[in-house]
């Protein structure tokens, strides 16, 4: 019997899920997760509680850009260890020390901050600060999860990390709500503030990832598109200077390299993907912006936004998650995202139909499932897309790239979406936001054409081969 036990337990203690290096992107998840709603969504309702105007709300999101923009000093924290500190812990360790540390000192700083209708523009630069120190979060915590785990085991450390980002905005979303209208804002960020340290015990039980430092301009793209530079210059010493400039090769390396690669594999169809990547997420962005301040001018209390936006809602963004997982593989990818966008599209206009009627609980669960469900597809079957994409010799900076992407355009528009508000109601609004999403869904269709494409050329060459 117990010759039996033995094999059993062993199984379960190897486990994917059970390894110390899956179950730490739980803790480092979370921490990821803190200061999303804390700088956007939850953060419109304190500002709207203070008397700040829809507009002005509107306008304040833009620091949600942040997280649109961090490709561009993404090749900063890839590269360049911390003094001292990055001595005693480690590159790695030591970039994620200090967000955390400074989201925290930020997330404090708002809460003790006084906000009025007329002064709130010290509280929206704290809350930038923390934005920017959530994004570099996001990069460091993205590397540790690739460097900390094999190719097995990335799978379930991204999954991992996923529950632990969406239990954080449970806690950012609902959690700081609750304690808002039960207590204070000041009560709840300072809260929100001290479940940092989650991301810190994570931290502290983390070790400092293997890093594969590769040569300064050793790899054939690197020489390639070094010599495509110094061709400007016609004098051989001057080229011979500028050759062996270390921040010349790190510029060709980090930056040039990974943007190179892309444009080489998909040629002009790159600009068509791109396009797809900046318009893909926009509906649901810009309508996300003001969904707070829609559900309080309906007349719900935070309470009731809490329980069904921020808690039952992010349940079921995880299950539509979950379900793009299944149909990924059974479906092409285009075909799910068309599929996707489609749906994200058809829930905003429920939204424009629900701002139409009188308050119903249960009308607003109904759009609420079927939205955060419609959202969660989406996401999965975009971050698949993804991985279909990057080259694996530019994992980190291409998807940055991508991420970066992916919000940037939803997030400018997003900006404006008090004065649209202001100037069409909300039925207008939300059919406006709908509507954003046919770009992407021509665009994909556009990318259909590229795949019949290809695989036609790649069935004539297979005949001429045979």
């Amino acid at each position: 019997m117990n010759n039996q036990k033995i094999p059993f337990l062993h199984k379960i203690k190897n486990f994917v899920y059970f390894q110390p290096e899956v179950l730490r992107m739980l803790l480092l998840g979370f921490s990821a997760g803190i200061p999303y709603l804390l700088v956007f969504g939850t953060f419109s309702l304190l500002l709207k509680d203070a008397g700040v105007s829809r507009s002005e709300i509107g306008f304040a999101s833009w620091i949600g850009l942040t997280y649109s923009i961090k490709v561009i000093w993404s090749p900063v924290v890839d590269n360049f260890r911390l003094p001292v500190i990055g001595r005693l812990f480690g590159k790695r360790k030591s970039w994620l020390l200090v967000t955390q540390l400074g989201i925290m000192s930020c997330l404090f700083a708002i809460s003790i901050t006084e906000v009025t209708a007329t002064s709130y523009m010290k509280v929206v630069v704290f809350a930038f600060i923390t934005a920017f120190l959530a994004a570099t979060q996001d990069i460091v915590v993205d590397a540790f999860r690739i460097e900390s785990n094999d190719d097995k085991k990335q799978g379930a450390a991204a999954a991992t990390y996923i529950m632990g980002y969406r239990i954080a905005m449970i806690v950012t979303g609902a959690g700081a709500l609750l304690l808002a209208e039960s207590y204070s804002w000041e009560v709840s960020y300072q809260i929100m503030a001290l479940c940092m340290l989650v991301g810190i015990i994570g931290w502290s039980l983390s070790p400092e990832p293997e890093h594969k430092d590769e040569p300064l301009g050793e790899s054939k793209l690197e020489q390639r598109i070094s010599n495509k530079l110094l061709g400007f210059f016609s004098n051989q010493q001057t080229q011979q200077k500028v050759g062996s400039n270390i921040s010349f090769q790190y510029f060709v390396k980090a930056i040039l390299s990974p943007l190179v690669d892309f444009f080489l594999r998909y040629k002009w169809w790159a600009i068509a993907i791109i396009a797809f990547v900046l318009t893909y997420r926009i509906s649901d962005i810009v309508m996300g912006t003001m969904a707070n301040v829609f559900y309080d001018d309906m007349g719900f209390s935070k309470t009731e936004i809490a329980a069904v936006s921020k808690v039952y809602g992010l349940v079921m963004t995880i299950v539509g998650a979950f379900i793009a997982g299944y149909v990924v593989n059974k479906m092409k990818i285009l075909n799910c995202l068309l599929l996707a966008i489609t749906l994200v599209i058809v829930t905003n206009l429920l939204f424009a139909y629900m701002s139409t009627q009188p308050k119903d609980l249960n009308f607003l669960i109904m759009v609420i499932s079927a939205d955060n469900m419609a959202g969660g597809f989406s996401m999965g079957t975009l971050f698949s897309y993804f991985a279909m994409l990057i080259n694996k010799e530019f994992t980190a900076t291409q998807y940055a790239l991508f991420t970066s992407l992916m919000t940037l355009t939803g997030k400018f528009l997003g900006g404006f979406s008090g004065v649209n508000i202001d100037n069409w109601g909300y039925p207008g609004f939300f059919t406006y936001s709908a509507l954003l999403g046919i770009p992407a869904m021509l665009l994909i269709f556009l990318l259909m054409y590229r795949e019949r494409k290809v695989l036609r050329a790649d069935n004539e060459k297979a005949k001429a081969n045979t």
